[in-house]
């Protein structure tokens, strides 16, 4: 959402506070107003009736078994879901395989390293040009539906990118190989212009990944390691049918729904959990904590990540909240052990973040658990000190010494309507591919944000690293004359930085292996990796609206091939970066 405040903020580097952004610009909640005249019908405002929060217990999705040897048949389908106790059901959109249907979200899919399987999508959806979801207003009725792996290391062809649609009633089948690291992966729709509609419908579930060395680390597991598919929902106040729009930039629902039920309450034990938490929400960031409610009073329960996109941490990281933005997963251990109570997952992240908007609805509450007095076995698990993973001790610093620096961007030519680009100028989807790694090379990418939000950027078909992130004071662009103009170039929507502050190094926290990163506004932030996957592929905003929004198309082509990227500086040492991030123009 465009916002014409200058915002100045920075990262937490504490070991206490896991990515919060000050300062924090939404109040704690917005109180539900009839819509103004003009307003879109949800997804700003606060529309939706509210149930009673922690009614019903969260459920777990169930795990899909293969139909034959190492093979799933995925299908989606309308269906019919309740999403509170005291609601009837109604339309949704669901995954189901042979031995689990659902009707909302998926089935998990648990998938193990050196085991390759086989996925068939099939599309049950009506005919193309039937209408469904008539109150979304979706932009075609074509009815298609994609399936992509976020995270997976599969094949371009088998990737689920927008070109790859299975009309209703056809099929494609997907070889994933699995040969990757033990990481949270989950899987979503990704149809071209439709896909935000899809998934908030519900279209999306998880499918870990799994290995050998995983269980060495003795984390919690079993019926005490969970998974969280955070989403926020609008509600038509009378029917309770979903309400969901592209009227404006981003979608913000009024109400916390976790794996399909409102603001729901998990019963735990005294003891370690292992909570895998996915945000599949459509522009939500949440900025978690947890927080006493009733009698139960004292410090909260230790949480400490142990993992994130790709993988586990190599130095597992004690907080006391933590960020996660739109496509970002984590997976955290909370030690509920002499906490016997009530503790709420709460919410203060601004909305939009970080800057907010008073007139848009937040979620300062999302489930709560409710911890019992006693265990019903020994608490056998740990946090060890250092998880030592097969992609997890290559340093950010030892990637920089092969790789090539290439500068990315995004920004707004028109108010409202973000777009990435290149280091030259702002783009749009259908503009020639850009950003070719070649095949087996390592590049450095340099997000340059100058457009007011926070934006999760996320590249298909590689595991990556943070290296960090520079503020950026002032930016610049030269006009015809060779002359430095404040700003950016009115016409291309090219900004270049003028004044940077010193480095940020990342998180302990976001340190592993990640595919999707927070890149904050007026910021300029690195992450590295290799490119080992060739073909055509995307890389994009996660805020769902902007992936595929008729006010946004932040997504571009993704092209790794053969050719050497001689026109990119080589990096070399974080110093050198550093040089290179502040003189953009020698480069």
């Amino acid at each position: 959402m465009a916002m014409l405040a200058i915002l100045t903020f920075s990262f937490g580097q504490s070991a206490a506070t896991a990515g919060q952004l000050t300062p924090q610009g939404a109040a704690d909640m917005v109180t539900p107003t009839a819509a103004m005249a003009g307003d879109p019908p949800c997804g700003q405002a606060a529309t939706s009736s509210k149930p009673t929060f922690f009614k019903d217990e969260v459920g777990q999705p169930p795990v899909a078994a293969p139909d034959s040897t190492n093979h799933y048949t995925l299908t989606a389908h309308l269906g019919s879901h309740s999403f509170h106790s005291g609601w009837p059901a109604v339309p949704t959109l669901g995954y189901s395989t042979a031995n689990q249907k659902m009707d909302y979200l998926g089935p998990t899919i648990v998938t193990k390293e050196g085991t390759p399987i086989n996925v068939k999508i099939v599309n049950a959806l009506p005919a193309a040009g039937t209408t469904i979801f008539p109150q979304f207003g979706y932009p075609n009725y074509s009815n298609g539906v994609i399936l992509h792996r976020h995270g997976g290391l599969q094949a371009a062809v088998d990737d689920g990118t927008p070109d790859q649609i299975v009309a209703p009633g056809g099929t494609r089948t997907n070889y994933y190989p699995n040969n990757q690291a033990a990481a949270p992966l989950w899987y979503h729709d990704h149809a071209d212009s439709t896909a935000s509609f899809n998934v908030y419908a519900g279209l999306a579930g998880f499918i870990p990944n799994t290995d050998t060395l995983e269980p060495s680390f003795n984390l919690p597991a079993g019926d005490f390691a969970k998974a969280y598919v955070l989403q926020d929902k609008s509600f038509d106040p009378v029917t309770k049918q979903l309400c969901y729009t592209h009227a404006s930039p981003e979608f913000f629902g009024d109400l916390p729904v976790i794996n399909g039920t409102i603001a729901p309450k998990q019963s735990v034990q005294p003891r370690r959990y292992t909570f895998t938490f996915i945000n599949g929400s459509d522009s939500r960031f949440y900025h978690m904590t947890l927080q006493p409610t009733g009698a139960t009073t004292g410090a909260a329960p230790q949480m400490t990540v142990v993992g994130s996109d790709s993988g586990y941490v190599l130095k597992p990281a004690k907080v006391n909240d933590l960020l996660i933005a739109p496509g970002e997963r984590y997976t955290v251990v909370v030690d509920f052990t002499g906490h016997s109570g009530q503790w709420v997952l709460s919410n203060d992240a601004a909305t939009p973040y970080p800057g907010g908007n008073p007139n848009v609805a937040t979620v300062p509450q999302l489930m709560r658990f409710d911890v019992g007095a006693k265990v019903t076995g020994k608490d056998l698990s740990s946090v060890p000190s250092t998880i030592a993973e097969t992609n997890n001790q290559q340093s950010a610093a030892s990637l920089l010494l092969t790789a090539r620096l290439r500068t990315v961007q995004a920004g707004e030519i028109v108010s409202g309507m973000p777009l990435l680009g290149n280091a030259t100028g702002l783009l749009n989807f259908t503009a020639p591919a850009t950003e070719t790694p070649k095949l087996g090379s390592t590049e450095a990418w340099a997000m340059r944000n100058h457009s007011p939000d926070s934006h999760p950027i996320h590249e298909h078909l590689t595991q990556l690293r943070l290296v960090g992130r520079w503020p950026v004071t002032a930016w610049g662009y030269k006009d015809k004359f060779g002359r430095t103009q404040p700003g950016q170039d009115p016409v291309t929507g090219n900004a270049f930085p003028v004044t940077v502050g010193a480095f940020q190094a990342p998180g302990a926290f976001e340190s592993g292996p990640k595919e999707t990163f927070v890149a904050p506004p007026d910021y300029i932030t690195v992450w590295v990796g290799q490119y080992n996957i060739g073909g055509t592929s995307v890389w994009h905003c996660h805020i769902l609206s902007h992936e595929d929004g008729a006010m946004a198309m932040m997504m571009r082509p993704l092209v790794v091939g053969t050719a050497t990227q001689t026109q990119l500086p080589l990096v070399l040492t974080q110093k050198r970066l550093d040089q290179l991030i502040r003189q953009p123009q020698a480069n």
